[in-house]
Formats: structure tokens, C-alpha cells, sequence
């Protein structure tokens, strides 16, 4: 038998077996909330409003949406950005309905089985000089076989790609117990299952989406990004960096040079689709830091240029464009990866990056 031919039929087998085991992943998260009979779920799972500055905050006990609010946002006739319910479950008023958040406003959730819940949505002012909640990576949730950081789901800003690595083998985004309480996020740069190489392990602001999981591509798979209208002038935080020993390409080719591990901040104004850069902040290296080391990165407003040194990899993405460095951010996307270039499969399996104590400076 030819064996070219032997070659393109296991790698057939390769994606048809990971195609399977994403297929059975995806069908089980999509029917986590149904039942045999009529489903009585009735959660609201995220709400958003236009304006709003920080993270929503949701008790399922007490029923109680808190919502920050940037000092200039309109109350009166405000419809909400995001509501999220249970599967099978209806709201009202709808989604689409104004309604003045000047006072608390009650929502019901009605169930399949007709039973319901009456949640309380409360808009409030935001505090000064905001921070990013969990910011010291201390609070870790347990999803399955893996952990993920922040006090619920329901209530943090902080995402990662454990998901779709859990789905063949270990979550690369770790906490890691330093003592007394303390503990850091660890990502790990590690072979990949069967479709690529390698996967870097990153940590970011935003959720890794319910949509069918995309190994190939695992950007598409990610929301960047969190309310916050604050606007800092550099960001600081904790860090140890060891890279891989051996640095590849996609297809396993020897590169010169060495991994690096990425950390950025990004303020954004968002109007719908409409996403314009306001202020950046990026720090990228490939040198090792074996010890903890206080990293303090400037934010700059405005459009880059080429004299800045991130200019050549921080610059907007497809779809967007620079705002005034003078506006005020409606959003903000914190990112940490242990391999800079993962998002093309490149780096270094076993590059770790560690990070505590996020803090951002006014």
C-alpha cells in the first residue's frame, strides 16, 4: 500500500476522532440545563448595559443583578447591551424593551414548566480609578477536571482556553498555591491533541465562547474584553518567565531566536461592532526571569507610530480602528500568554509564564 496514502488516511482519522470528541464536548455543554420533562430553569446567566463600567455582578441566591455605571451614561429609556437566561426560559419585560434603570428594575424569568423567578437589576456609580476584580488571581472556581479564576462563572471578567484543552487533555492556565492564601496563575505553553502542534496557555479578559470549539483557530473561539470606563496610565503586576527549550513553527521547523511571553492592555470604545483603540500597553519578551520581578508597563493614548517599540506587533486588528487617545474607554482587554505567537502555533512546548498582583496605575 502506498504510504503517502497510509499518511492522509491516519491524519483523516486524526480529525475525524478530535472532530467526534468536539461534537460529543459541544452537545453536552449545550444541554447542561435541559432534563427530561419540562426544564424549571429559570437563571439569568449575564445582563449588560450600554455605559456600564465594571463587571455585572450576579447573586443567584438572592436573585440581584448589580451593574456599575460610568458617571455619563444615560438611565432613562436605556435597553440592556447583553440578558442571558436559561435554555427554554422566557424574560419580561423583553430584552428589547427601555426601561428607566434610574430605580431598580424587576425582570421575570418564566421556566418551560411555567415556573418563575423575579430578578432585581440595580444600576449604580461606579468607583473612581477602577480595578479589575480577582486582579490578584486569588479566587478560583472549579469547572469539571480544571479550575478556572475568578469567584463563578457568573461573576468574573476572567477567561481562558482550559475548555477546548480539557476536551483531550490538561488545562494549561493553572492556580498555583504560593502560601498563605496567595496564589498566582501559571500558563503553560503544551503539545497539543492531534490537530496542532502546541497550544500556549492564555489568560484574558473576556469568556471563551459556547459556539463549537475551533483548535485550529482558537481566537475565534474567544470574546476579548470587559466593561470599564477608567482610564490608568500604566499597568503593573508580578511576573517569572522561563521559555521552552526548543523553539518551532507550526509544522515543528526550528526557529532562530526564542519564545516570548506576551502581557498587554488594551482600552477600547465600543459602539455596537464598532470597536476604535484607545490606549495601549504592551510588554513582550523572550528573556528568562526565574525569580518573582515587578513588571511596570506605560499605557500610551492614541494611535501608535512607527517610533514605539510595540509598533510592529501592537498595532489594531482587522476590524477596528484608533480613537481619540482623549475619550473615555467603554471596555478593556487584559492579556497573558505564554507563547507571543500561539495564536499561529509557534513557540516553545514548556514555556512558562507566571503572574500575581495585576494592578492598574492612575
Amino acid at each position: 500500500m502506498n504510504s503517502n496514502k497510509i499518511t492522509i488516511d491516519i491524519k483523516r482519522f486524526k480529525v475525524f476522532f478530535i472532530l467526534m470528541l468536539l461534537g460529543f464536548f459541544f452537545v453536552e455543554s449545550c444541554i447542561s440545563e435541559d432534563e427530561f420533562g419540562l426544564s424549571s430553569f429559570k437563571e439569568v446567566k449575564a445582563f449588560q448595559l450600554p455605559g456600564q463600567a465594571g463587571l455585572t455582578s450576579i447573586n443567584k441566591e438572592l436573585r440581584s443583578i448589580i451593574i456599575p455605571m460610568s458617571e455619563e451614561a444615560q438611565l432613562i429609556d436605556l435597553i440592556p447591551s447583553i440578558i442571558e437566561i436559561s435554555n427554554l426560559a422566557n424574560i419580561s419585560p423583553s430584552k428589547n424593551e427601555p426601561q428607566n434603570f434610574l430605580e431598580p428594575v424587576s425582570y421575570t424569568v418564566t421556566a418551560e414548566d411555567n415556573s418563575t423567578a423575579v430578578w432585581t437589576v440595580t444600576a449604580i456609580p461606579a468607583l473612581p480609578n477602577p480595578q479589575l476584580p480577582n486582579s490578584d488571581f486569588d479566587l478560583w472556581y472549579n469547572v469539571g477536571r480544571y479550575q478556572q479564576p475568578g469567584e463563578s462563572a457568573e461573576n468574573t471578567v476572567w477567561g481562558t482556553a482550559n475548555r477546548a484543552l480539557a476536551i483531550a487533555g490538561d488545562a494549561n492556565t493553572n492556580p498555583e498555591d504560593l502560601g498563605d492564601g496567595d496564589f498566582a496563575a501559571r500558563l503553560t505553553s503544551v503539545s497539543a491533541p492531534l490537530l496542532v502542534r502546541m497550544a500556549a496557555a492564555t489568560l484574558f479578559t473576556g469568556k471563551f465562547t459556547d459556539k463549537f470549539p475551533n483548535p485550529t483557530d482558537p481566537r475565534s473561539n474567544i470574546d476579548f474584553g470587559t466593561p470599564f470606563n477608567g482610564r490608568p496610565n500604566a499597568f503593573k503586576l508580578d511576573y517569572i518567565y522561563i521559555p521552552g527549550s526548543s523553539y518551532e513553527d507550526a509544522d515543528g521547523n526550528l526557529l532562530l531566536g526564542g519564545d516570548q511571553c506576551d502581557i498587554y492592555v488594551l482600552l477600547e470604545k465600543r459602539d455596537g461592532n464598532n470597536i476604535q483603540r484607545i490606549g495601549t500597553g504592551w510588554f513582550r519578551s523572550g528573556i528568562e526571569v526565574a525569580n518573582w520581578e515587578n513588571l511596570v508597563i506605560d499605557i500610551k493614548y492614541g494611535e501608535l507610530t512607527p517610533s514605539d517599540l510595540e509598533y510592529e506587533y501592537a498595532n489594531i486588528q482587522d476590524g477596528e480602528s484608533w480613537g481619540l487617545g482623549s475619550a473615555t474607554p467603554t471596555h478593556i482587554t487584559v492579556v497573558f500568554s505564554s507563547s507571543a505567537l500561539g495564536d499561529f502555533f509557534t513557540g516553545a512546548i514548556g514555556s512558562e509564564l507566571w503572574i500575581n498582583n495585576f494592578e492598574l496605575i492612575y
